[in-house]
């Protein structure tokens, strides 16, 4: 681990993430959420609000008539929803950029992302390890997929000159090799380690950023029940490259599936499959 001197030579303020969105997601992480002050945040970005609107007047949400009010709308949605909701359009933000080759890959990597994440949300029914978690790690399933590669974001802009090279020539190299080359590039960092430091910063759990920081190590040392999460990731991941939606897709047959500690022997692997497609293309019309 890097010492803090050294870590405070590294941005970590993300452009496109605003603080009226770290807020929210300070709200929504509360262990009993103030809805109140929650609308009131909300009500501060035309965004975010526009969104939530969107989302309760879809077809998937919408009841007899379209509504305009943001109480009505928090309350047909449902906390469930309002928390995908918020992570998704928080999130989503940090994968942009101005250079037209980092955001691309940005791009695929958040598409990346949202196949990870449906898929572990979707799991949560299928493998009785997940579904026993406590309900704390449950509630952080869904962004833990969306923010397990956050530190991708931090490295392009801490090293944006020697990301864009790293972009040109190094992403063809398989993924053992290609997380190997951040740390010769990088300072001795890599989006791991920044990514963990990040989502520490943000103030979530201490397990989501003991879980990014070794998503990519096949047998960490973390408690049982962060090392459900941990294969849980893993195996969305794999399921994620049979879709075709890897960003990086040089990982070696079966790199995912290592130690994985999940029973998976009653997953229907072709219905998740199917069915978190149809979660992204109902999600891509939404936002």
């Amino acid at each position: 681990m890097h010492s803090v001197k050294r870590l405070a030579h590294i941005d970590f303020n993300i452009p496109g993430v605003k603080a009226v969105g770290m807020e929210l997601m300070r709200l929504i992480n509360s262990p009993n959420p103030d809805m109140e002050a929650f609308a009131r945040t909300v009500e501060l970005d035309p965004a975010i609000f526009g969104s939530i609107l969107a989302c309760a007047n879809s077809p998937l949400f919408a009841g007899i008539a379209e509504i305009s009010d943001l109480r009505v709308a928090l309350n047909r949605l449902g906390m469930k929803e309002i928390r995908r909701i918020i992570f998704h359009v928080v999130l989503e933000s940090a994968f942009r950029s101005d250079n037209a080759e980092i955001n691309k890959l940005l791009r695929a990597i958040w598409k990346q992302n949202l196949a990870v994440s449906l898929t572990m949300q979707r799991l949560i029914q299928e493998c009785p390890q997940v579904k026993a978690l406590p309900m704390e790690m449950v509630s952080m399933i869904y962004p833990l997929g969306l923010m397990h590669v956050i530190g991708i974001p931090v490295l392009a802009i801490n090293f944006y000159e020697a990301f864009a090279k790293f972009i040109h020539e190094d992403l063809s190299r398989p993924l053992p090799e290609i997380y190997a080359r951040e740390k010769e590039l990088f300072d001795g960092f890599d989006h791991f380690e920044l990514g963990a430091e990040l989502i520490k910063r943000w103030g979530f759990p201490d397990f989501v950023p003991d879980i990014i920081s070794t998503y990519h190590v096949p047998e960490p040392s973390l408690d049982a029940h962060s090392r459900t999460l941990h294969s849980l990731l893993r195996f969305a991941r794999h399921l994620a490259q049979e879709l075709g939606f890897a960003a990086l897709p040089g990982a070696p047959e079966g790199f995912w599936l290592e130690s994985n500690t999940l029973d998976v022997s009653k997953v229907n692997t072709q219905e998740i499959m199917a069915d978190v497609t149809d979660q992204l293309k109902k999600i891509t019309a939404m936002f």
